[in-house]
């Protein structure tokens, strides 16, 4: 909970007789009196209390829509609708420091990887960065063992959203088709920091085939760091739809549409994980994450058949 100060401005177009419209909308907004569950000091009547802290969290960004009707004639037509927000994040005033994200693996007892501190947006990821393995197989820090906010402050939320529609007819036969896509976020995989590590494949638990050519030592700490941070960029084909209306002669049936369709049927992304669309919990003192997979169930891929009938 919070106190908002919202600044809205945008524009709505229509050209070519409409066939062409769309809208541009900017936007900024302030959080401010963000209401945290702070942990009290002992001994005292309860383990926490609740506290309006001084904040000012900064959502600034623009958003576009373009719908174009590309084609209409009698047997033929094809409508194209885009859109795309780009949002920055920032916590521009934050008394303390709060972190989240909490890491679970063997030897990992009380780590995490993200801060949320002021000058940096929510979410930002604070580890060690990795500068790759010694001739001892052991993990090297160029900066020094110690966790830290990353250049370009590289955090768990999108910078860049976007979607793609498109829709097309031929006659009796129609096709929908619809990909999103977002950008600029990064994903910590708790999954290969507590099980993807030489020392696992040598305790005899499974592991994906890089680990194998790995040059680390079985004995080496798997401590949080940029080793297990990705980019969690990706363009899913969300939705494909395909319908055919039959013709019919029938003074019982008037309408009789047959359809098929398939949802989260490809992903085009380079993060190693099972699915980049992924929000673990990972709290810490009750304090919210984002971006961190561990063990998390990809989404599944349906296909759907049916039919309407109108009588």
């Amino acid at each position: 909970m919070g106190n908002y100060l919202t600044f809205n401005m945008g524009i709505d177009f229509a050209i070519l007789k409409g066939r062409l419209s769309g809208a541009i909308d900017f936007y900024d907004k302030h959080t401010k009196d963000l209401l945290f569950n702070i942990i009290t000091a002992q001994p005292a009547p309860t383990p926490f209390a609740w506290k309006n802290l001084n904040t000012d969290i900064q959502n600034r960004g623009i958003e576009f829509s373009l719908n174009g009707t590309i084609f209409d004639k009698t047997d033929f037509g094809w409508e194209a609708l885009f859109n795309a927000a780009y949002n920055q994040n920032m916590v521009n005033n934050l008394d303390g420091l709060y972190d989240t994200g909490r890491i679970h693996g063997q030897g990992l007892s009380g780590a995490f990887c993200q801060r949320i501190a002021a000058g940096h947006p929510l979410f930002a990821y604070f580890i060690r960065p990795f500068g790759g393995f010694d001739a001892n197989g052991y993990a090297t820090y160029p900066e020094g063992d110690v966790q830290q906010f990353l250049p370009g402050k590289k955090g768990a939320l999108p910078k860049l959203t976007g979607g793609l529609t498109n829709n097309f007819r031929y006659k009796n036969i129609e096709v929908s088709v619809f990909f999103n896509g977002v950008f600029g976020n990064y994903i910590y995989s708790n999954t290969a920091n507590a099980y993807f590590t030489k020392g696992s494949f040598a305790a005899g638990q499974n592991v994906t085939k890089d680990v194998v050519s790995l040059p680390e030592s079985v004995i080496n700490a798997p401590e949080v760091s940029t080793r297990f941070l990705q980019k969690g960029d990706f363009v899913r084909l969300q939705n494909l739809s395909i319908s055919y209306r039959m013709p019919l002669d029938s003074k019982v049936i008037s309408n009789l549409r047959l359809f098929v369709t398939g949802q989260n049927l490809l992903t085009f992304t380079k993060y190693t994980g099972q699915d980049p669309e992924v929000n673990t919990n990972k709290s810490l003192n009750n304090i919210p994450s984002a971006g961190i997979d561990h063990t998390s169930y990809p989404r599944a891929r349906t296909l759907t058949v049916g039919a309407n009938v109108t009588f």
